[in-house]
């Protein structure tokens, strides 16, 4: 199999195979509220690197590690995951005083195709909602959360000027940003940041890098 690690930072975020950085905004609802992931926090004299190497996650304790058999298969194309196809391992980390998430990804792959373009090849996706609201500029389409007693009267009723798809590409991402993260990436850029606001994926507010 091949392992990839990822390392990404957002504005609170690193990936292994993929190290990650993402400076954040907060965020809305949760799919499993009796569930709670550890993030680890890092001395603020060893804030993690996104270079490639993943020492810096030695001192990370093994528990804090989200493995493959804590997701689940939601394509509907397969009854369960499989770890002799697709084995993953994420962990996350912060520094106080920082609006960073660094996220370290290793995945063992069994199977890579850069055939095509798009979101046809293997994508770690990430949504970044730091309040757990959901946010009220989500889609339409989530009608569980786009009622006027969250959005108000005026937002909870469709608007003939404008097509759902408009509205959707409007809102999309604005409240709680959406990455899709090419494991890895090949001839196309690192991620695909779901929504208008691509700047969410450029410097100073996220970083990733494979190894």
């Amino acid at each position: 199999m091949t392992r990839q690690a990822l390392g990404f930072v957002a504005g609170i975020g690193r990936l292994l195979g993929v190290l990650i950085l993402l400076t954040v905004s907060p965020a809305t609802a949760l799919d499993r509220p009796n569930v709670t992931f550890k993030i680890f926090q890092f001395p603020p004299n060893m804030i993690p690197r996104v270079d490639g190497e993943t020492n810096d996650w030695a001192m990370v304790p093994e528990d804090y590690a989200i493995g493959t058999d804590q997701f689940w298969e939601d394509s509907g194309k397969h009854s369960q995951s499989n770890p002799t196809n697709l084995d993953v391992r994420v962990r996350v980390g912060w520094v106080k005083g920082l609006n960073r998430l660094y996220f370290l990804y290793e995945a063992y792959d069994n199977y890579w195709d850069f055939a095509l373009p798009g979101l046809h090849n293997d994508t770690f996706e990430i949504v970044v909602d730091g309040d757990a609201s959901g946010g009220p500029l989500i889609d339409k389409g989530h009608r569980e959360f786009w009622i006027p007693s969250r959005v108000g009267a005026a937002r909870g009723a469709a608007d003939d000027r404008i097509s759902v798809a408009e509205a959707h590409w409007a809102i999309h991402g604005v409240h709680a940003q959406n990455y899709h993260i090419f494991t890895p990436a090949k001839d196309k850029d690192w991620t695909m940041a779901w929504g208008s606001g691509t700047w969410i994926k450029e410097l100073p507010y996220a970083n990733a890098v494979s190894a």
